[in-house]
């Protein structure tokens, strides 16, 4: 082993910068938070590619003076604590002095500030936290920073980085957070040139949530107020029916500060249990103010988490609030299953045979007949290597279903459970696949383009996948700078909710469930798990029948298009070495 010794300043400069500069995303959050503790009014944002070409970002603060612009770039040099108790009194978003030294370790960088009072200001161009030059430089009262080059002396970092999209979308993000929590402040933000948030100064928080969620989900959103003498909690909550595939619309705050609480998140779910459907998840915008000596800030190197001193008191008065706010509603007061509306709900019984009536006599039956958007002839070629070789679903008898989910099949070995979801997920795959490759699958144009209002961050998602989602025989294009136009989709999706499938792959993109390398497949298995008969949706023979033999149309697969078993395969040996008529 080398012998201990004590680490340059750069090495120790780099190391602290990996702890709290994770991507540019991360740039972005500490100069807000900077920006905002000097009281600035106005914060304009500026994005060249991913971010690592460029980050510049101005704002109309106190400013600083040439000395105090020299202290800003030395480590844990700051103006927010000086004592060891100020740690248990913050109320700043900043206050380690951290920030900026370590961004300018990392990065080519200037930075410029005029103070308040003081006629010119300064400036600093700085290399990998070296000072290069200093200059007096003609500005208004401020602050500008510009970092280009990000990670330029540290090219493992980089690798660890996202598509230029996926980056873009996590500043998005982050400013977002930031905008919702000062509603006041004018914030501004463009990348590559174009305008992506351009949010006034003086709004309501109302407005601002309608700014960046969009109008639909500003129709529906109820305020929350709750004061006690430990706890202040206020915010928004957007209804049930605005609901998304994942937690990405989830907003937390303590003391204005955005923070990822696992605490906060559970307690915002809890609060919304039974209102919304499986897999989805709600927006909520939700601030809690307390004595800052109820929780711990500095836990984490970048602030993003916190630690209350009594987390299942605060987890309890979220939830008992959230759930208080939304059961007020009249809305939810005349409807006891809370059921989603049209325009946001996942399709729970898209059946895959037309259904009649049953006859005199005769239980439920299904006509053998399928429509021909499900049919559609059949299959050209196979696109998965889960065959089997001289299997068949349509050879085996079939017994029934269970709990309105699993089709029971046997033949003369064995007894089969199989998935009627995933099976019918896969068939629907199969065709959509098929007949994209083969440019033969119909479409169906709408005569109005259905436009789908999007959030700043979902419109970057959409940006990301459009040519995926095109491939998937969605069109659908750009319609303003917060909305997409859908103009054609696959005969097959006839009759769905197309809405909700748009919102459930951007949602998917946003939450990273979507493989980067395989967007095409992956999109596709989400549309079709779009079009599937749903678990609990109870099948007749015919039905079944049916859907063996388009089983054995597209393949025979084993697996559904997202990698599960179709089915469970138990030997008749085994059945009979449970119930002891063999050893």
């Amino acid at each position: 082993m080398s012998a201990i010794r004590v680490l340059d300043q750069e090495l120790v400069n780099q190391i602290a910068a990996g702890e709290v500069i994770e991507r540019p995303a991360s740039v972005v959050k500490e100069l807000l938070e900077n920006a905002i503790d000097a009281g600035a009014t106005n914060i304009d944002v500026e994005v060249g590619g991913s971010g690592l070409d460029l980050i510049r970002m101005a704002d109309n603060g106190s400013g600083m003076t040439e000395v105090e612009l020299e202290l800003a770039i030395l480590r844990h040099a700051t103006s927010k604590i000086g004592r060891p108790e100020d740690l248990f009194s913050i109320r700043t978003l900043g206050f380690r002095g951290e920030a900026l030294p370590s961004i300018m370790s990392v990065s080519r960088s200037t930075i410029a500030s005029r103070k308040h009072g003081s006629s010119t200001g300064w400036s600093l161009t700085l290399e990998a936290g070296e000072v290069r030059e200093k200059s007096m430089k003609g500005m208004t009262q401020g602050t500008m920073v510009e970092i280009r080059d990000l990670f330029f002396n540290t090219p493992a970092r980089r690798k660890f980085l996202k598509s230029a999209a996926t980056e873009q979308r996590h500043i998005i993000d982050i400013i977002s957070r930031y905008a919702l929590a000062y509603p006041l402040k004018r914030f501004s933000l463009s990348i590559n040139g174009r305008t992506v948030l351009n949010l006034r100064e003086g709004s309501t928080l109302e407005e601002r949530v309608e700014a960046i969620w969009g109008k639909e989900a500003g129709k529906r959103l109820y305020p929350v107020s709750e004061e006690r003498p430990e706890l202040s909690i206020h915010g928004i909550l957007a209804s049930p029916e605005v609901s998304r595939p994942g937690r990405s619309g989830i907003y937390t705050y303590v003391n204005k500060r955005s923070v990822m609480d696992h605490t906060l998140r559970a307690a915002v779910l809890d609060g919304y249990r039974g209102m919304l459907m499986k897999q989805r998840f709600p927006m909520a915008v939700l601030f809690l103010d307390m004595d800052p000596a109820e929780v711990d800030v500095n836990v984490h190197p970048a602030k993003a988490e916190v630690r209350f001193k009594n987390s299942s008191a605060i987890f309890g008065m979220v939830v008992n609030t959230v759930r208080r706010t939304l059961t007020a509603q009249p809305v939810f007061q005349a409807s006891a299953t809370f059921g989603p509306s049209p325009a946001h709900r996942v399709e729970e019984a898209a059946m895959p045979y037309r259904t009649r009536q049953p006859r005199s006599g005769q239980g439920h039956l299904a006509a053998p007949a399928m429509s021909d958007a499900i049919r559609g002839g059949k299959a050209q070629g196979n696109l998965f290597e889960a065959r089997s070789p001289g299997f068949a679903y349509a050879d085996k008898a079939f017994v029934g279903v269970s709990h309105a989910t699993y089709i029971i099949l046997e033949d003369e070995t064995s007894l089969y459970i199989l998935d009627q979801h995933a099976a019918h997920e896969r068939v629907t795959f199969e065709r959509l696949m098929n007949a994209r490759d083969a440019g033969r699958e119909p479409t169906q144009t709408l005569l109005t383009p259905l436009v789908i209002e999007l959030s700043p961050a979902e419109f970057k998602a959409f940006e990301e996948v459009a040519g995926d989602i095109l491939q998937a025989g969605i069109e659908a294009e750009p319609f303003g700078e917060a909305a997409i136009a859908v103009r054609a989709y696959p005969g097959l999706l006839d009759g769905a909710d197309i809405r909700g499938i748009m919102l459930d792959l951007l949602g998917a993109v946003m939450e990273g469930d979507l493989n980067r390398k395989e967007y095409r497949h992956d999109v596709i298995a989400r549309i079709a798990c779009h079009r599937s008969v749903r678990a609990g949706v109870r099948l007749g023979r015919d039905e079944v029948l049916g859907l063996l033999k388009d089983l054995d149309e597209v393949g025979s697969p084993m697996t559904c298009p997202h990698g599960r078993p179709l089915f469970k395969r138990i030997e008749k040996d085994e059945i009979e070495r449970w119930i002891g008529r063999r050893p």
